[in-house]
């Protein structure tokens, strides 16, 4: 084994023992809390028309509210992962509940874009809490290989919640208004933290003695001088900041071959279906051919899914097929990557299993933001080379990470 290698996971074997690992809460409930973040964002996304026109204010000036969240749930994973290493996961996780409520709550009762922009904030804040807590409690109470199992279940719950949510707050926002859908997301907060008081244990069992700026840092220094932490993080960023990209540029592509944006929706919808599809295999078969080789196989797979779509636009395809064929091999591709990469992730960090899932998330939510403000900044929308060619790059990294991680295991 590679000397440099082992250097860089000291607490590697620590994060495999399992003979002193708490009980594991039901996975539904570890679900629920990864997936409210998710619907924070997309429940609120139809009612951003009502709350311009009710309050009489700009689209950019809307357009913050999901900016806001979207910052405040990456910067705040960074801040609970640490926090919970010292204090414990259940204790974050229930403030998180808590402070995502009394947002909705306070922003039913205000008539300020400015206000609702603050509120939209703390309550990214909470999502990020009860995000972070819930792949924490994952890495806990699971060994590495079962963990990578459980995040599978996890990621499925996370790629079907978004459509739902978008549908039933469409639904929402129609019959109730966006302070509905405020009290809606309000409702989602208590029923977190409901079920965490009532099944979530303390499983941080091996909690750090003091926090501090200093040990919060030497927590930071410690996970980012991890090679294999490194590399594990950097793969799975680049497949999820692909899939944003793709939400970012792939409709303009459509529209030029003549598709309507109906038409678009439905084609590009059997993504997260081969999504799900990768995920249920990853978690019944793939896993148990190790996550290194299972996710070095999905990167191999990506990079040759967008090298694809690259050629069947370059070579002046038309048809819907030519894009929806490359991306639902995508699809399938991130279904085995993105529980393994983040499980092999945390695990790798050792004691400091909450600083690794901080910056983990954290991570993959500004890479998923940066790529596809990128690509458009490049003129992606409108030249079609340059976005595949940035996502071959992007996908390029994450083989060469886990090339990395496969070598040196």
């Amino acid at each position: 084994m590679n000397n440099s290698m082992t250097s860089s996971m000291p607490d590697f074997a620590t994060s495999e023992h399992s003979s002193a690992r708490p009980e594991a809460p039901p996975i539904w409930f570890l679900a629920l809390c990864t997936a409210s973040a998710v619907v924070g964002l997309t429940l609120l996304t139809p009612t951003l028309p009502l709350i311009k026109a009710e309050l009489d204010v700009s689209s950019e000036a809307v357009q913050f509210l999901l900016t806001a969240y979207l910052f405040a749930l990456a910067f705040g994973q960074l801040i609970c992962g640490p926090l919970s290493d010292k204090t414990g996961r259940r204790p974050i996780m229930l403030m998180g509940a808590v402070l995502f409520s009394l947002a909705g709550i306070v922003a039913m009762f205000t008539r300020s874009i400015e206000l609702l922009v603050v509120l939209r904030f703390f309550q990214g804040l909470g999502a990020a809490a009860c995000m972070s807590m819930g792949r924490a409690i994952v890495n806990d109470v699971y060994a590495r290989d079962d963990a990578a199992r459980q995040m599978s279940t996890i990621s499925t719950v996370l790629a079907i919640a978004p459509a739902l949510s978008l549908v039933f707050g469409g639904v929402l926002a129609q019959s109730t208004g966006w302070k509905g859908t405020m009290a809606a997301l309000a409702i989602s907060g208590v029923l977190v933290f409901a079920s965490a008081f009532h099944y979530a244990g303390e499983t941080n069992l091996r909690r750090l003695e003091k926090i501090s700026f200093r040990t919060v840092f030497a927590a930071y220094q410690s996970v980012l001088k991890n090679k294999a932490f490194l590399c594990w993080t950097m793969a799975g960023g680049m497949q999820i900041g692909i899939f944003f990209s793709l939400n970012a540029f792939l409709a303009y592509q459509y529209q030029r071959h003549g598709y309507s944006m109906a038409e678009f929706g439905m084609w590009f919808a059997l993504t997260p279906i081969f999504y799900i599809l990768g995920n249920t295999l990853n978690r019944l078969w793939f896993v148990t051919r190790g996550i290194e080789k299972t996710a070095l196989i999905g990167c191999l797979l990506s990079l040759s899914s967008v090298v694809l779509l690259f050629m069947t636009q370059a070579t002046g395809y038309t048809h819907a097929l030519s894009i929806a064929l490359p991306c639902c091999l995508f699809g399938f591709s991130n279904g085995i990557i993105v529980a393994n990469t983040t499980a092999g992730a945390i695990s790798s960090a050792g004691k400091h299993g909450g600083t690794g899932t901080g910056i983990v998330g954290a991570w993959q939510m500004a890479t998923g933001g940066i790529a596809g403000a990128i690509i458009i900044a490049l003129g992606g929308a409108q030249v079609f080379s340059i976005a595949a060619g940035v996502l071959i790059i992007m996908s390029a990294i994450a083989v060469i990470s886990m090339l990395y991680v496969y070598v040196c295991r």
